[in-house]
Formats: C-alpha cells, sequence, structure tokens
C-alpha cells in the first residue's frame, strides 16, 4: 500500500510554535508529530509514502530521509507554496501514478485508531473511484440545547458527540482523479479536494463512497488539542498515539 501524507501547509494554527519548525515536526511525547502519523501508517501495511511538503521542507525531510529508519521507502513532492489538497495530489502524481494502485491520501497532523487497510478493503470492494473516511465520534466545541415549539429548552447538549459522519480527511483514490483535478487549473490555483472537486464529481455523476466507523481521532494541528498532548501523562498519551 501507498500512502500520500499532506505536510506543505505553514500550520498557522499553531503559530508562535510554527513559525520556526514545520508541523510535522513539533514535539509530541518524544517524537516529531508525523512520525506517529507515519508509524500508525506502517502498522496497518503502509510501506511507500510521498510527503507533500512546502513551507520549511528541509526540516521534514532531514528527519524523515528516505525511511530507512523505519524500513520503509519514502519520496517526497516538493512545492513553493502549498496548493490545496487536490492540488497537493496533482503535484505528486508522478510519485503516486507509477504503479497505478489506488492509494491514501491522510493528513499530516491528524491521529486517529482506524485500521487503514479496512479502507483499502472497502474501495476495492466498490471497485475504486474515490473513498472518503468519515468518523461517528465527533465531539462539539459548543454547547446544543434542544427547544420546544413554546421555545423552552428541555435539555442542555454541552460540548456532546455530533454522532454524524465527519470527515477527517482521509481518502483512498485512484489515478482517475487526476483528470477531474486538472479542470480546475491546479499549477496556477489552490484547489481543494472536498470543497472543489469532490462536488464536480457529483456533478458529473461519478460515484465517492463514504468509509463509516465508530473511532476516535484528534486533529493536532489545533493550538489545544496540541497542548492537552504535551501536557498529558506519557501512558494516557500513548495511548491515543499507539493504536493497538
Amino acid at each position: 500500500m501507498k500512502a500520500l501524507i499532506l505536510a506543505a501547509g505553514k500550520g498557522t494554527r499553531l503559530r508562535p510554535i510554527t513559525d520556526y519548525i514545520p508541523k510535522p515536526m513539533i514535539p509530541l511525547q518524544g517524537k516529531p508529530l508525523m512520525e506517529w502519523v507515519l508509524l500508525h501508517l506502517i502498522s496497518c501495511g503502509v510501506e511507500e509514502f510521498v510527503v507533500a511538503v512546502s513551507y520549511l521542507a528541509e526540516q521534514i525531510e532531514n528527519y524523515f530521509g528516505r525511511g530507512e529508519k523505519w524500513g520503509v521507502k519514502i519520496k517526497y513532492s516538493y512545492g513553493a507554496l502549498p496548493a490545496g489538497k487536490a492540488g497537493e495530489i496533482w503535484r505528486a502524481r508522478s510519485l503516486l501514478e507509477i504503479d497505478k494502485e489506488s492509494f491514501l491520501v491522510v493528513p499530516g497532523d491528524t491521529l486517529c485508531h482506524l485500521k487503514y487497510q479496512d479502507v483499502f478493503a472497502f474501495h476495492q470492494k466498490h471497485n475504486g473511484g474515490s473513498s472518503v473516511v468519515f468518523s461517528t465520534q465527533y465531539r462539539l466545541e459548543v454547547g446544543l440545547a434542544e427547544v420546544d415549539k413554546k421555545q423552552r429548552i428541555i435539555k442542555f447538549l454541552e460540548k456532546t458527540n455530533l454522532n454524524e459522519p465527519v470527515s477527517m480527511g482521509s481518502y483512498v483514490l485512484d489515478e482517475g482523479i487526476f483528470p477531474y483535478i486538472e479542470k480546475f487549473d491546479p499549477e496556477d490555483n489552490e484547489v481543494d479536494l472536498p470543497g472543489e472537486v469532490f462536488p464536480f464529481l457529483l456533478e458529473q455523476g461519478v460515484p465517492i463512497y463514504g468509509f463509516v466507523q465508530d473511532f476516535p481521532w484528534w486533529d493536532v494541528g489545533r493550538l489545544a488539542d496540541y497542548e492537552k498532548l504535551v501536557k498529558m501523562p506519557k501512558e494516557r498519551a500513548l495511548e491515543i498515539l499507539v493504536m493497538k
């Protein structure tokens, strides 16, 4: 299995930490954030990686090299500026199209307890195309309330779980996605995958499949979530960082 790790962003939500350190390299319980992402993918059977880099790219490449330390192959897709999710996929196309196989796309700042091999199996079951990963675990950052017809509050739901499929930004795609991305002129524009390309696919009647599962995930690109993990006792943090 092959995976594209999206690691080109400037990490503005984590400033001032990311003023001098790219987001994938921020320290987290003794390792850079992206190493935890990499280790999880390796445990799921991924052996080949393409890393999309831009901002302070040399720090990422100097640490991860070609993957020898972990017994995997790592290549890099470079760009002077971030290009959006679809733009980064387009930029890496020469490295992803080599063997004509499906490839996984994952954010470099998100941790999850998901068996990615199950997502590949789901993708193959539906004969390829585009598969989007959804989790039904997403805790809202705001409070909700149930209000009756007389505008009386019946129940408060303080920072409750949404209990609806939420995209965590991971996908399995095939080479067939590239002509659709090309229509948005990715050489000159930032192009978003879920915001622009996927709606266009639906307009064209091209099926997109949703892998929906109840699993926990953490967006470490948010300062509040990052600080929680950093301050957490190591044993508890490892329960999040290492999927058993």
